[in-house]
């Protein structure tokens, strides 16, 4: 095995730990019997899993950057012309 396919193998199992959905399960059974913890705080594994969620999202994805943005800025009362739908149709 190549060492770059042994540091992704590293970094896949950090992300997704082995026996994750095993501590995914046991954790719905017990909210099932009343237990109000979280599951990131009884399961390390699922800690990570979310740590590694969180660390992909970019939290700028859906703002608007460059021209489109200096667009919305200037925009005032919409568009100016004195368009009307035609609801008269045949």
């Amino acid at each position: 095995m190549p060492y770059t396919e042994l540091l992704k193998w590293v970094e896949f199992f950090q992300k997704r730990p082995v026996g994750w959905q095993d501590d995914q399960r046991t954790y719905l059974m017990l909210r099932a019997q009343g237990v109000k913890a979280s599951a990131e705080s009884l399961f390390p594994s699922i800690k990570a899993i979310k740590v590694a969620q969180e660390k992909a999202q970019t939290p700028d994805q859906a703002i608007p950057k460059g021209r489109f943005l200096e667009m919305m800025i200037k925009a005032k009362n919409g568009d100016s012309s004195n368009w009307k739908p035609d609801f008269k149709r045949k």
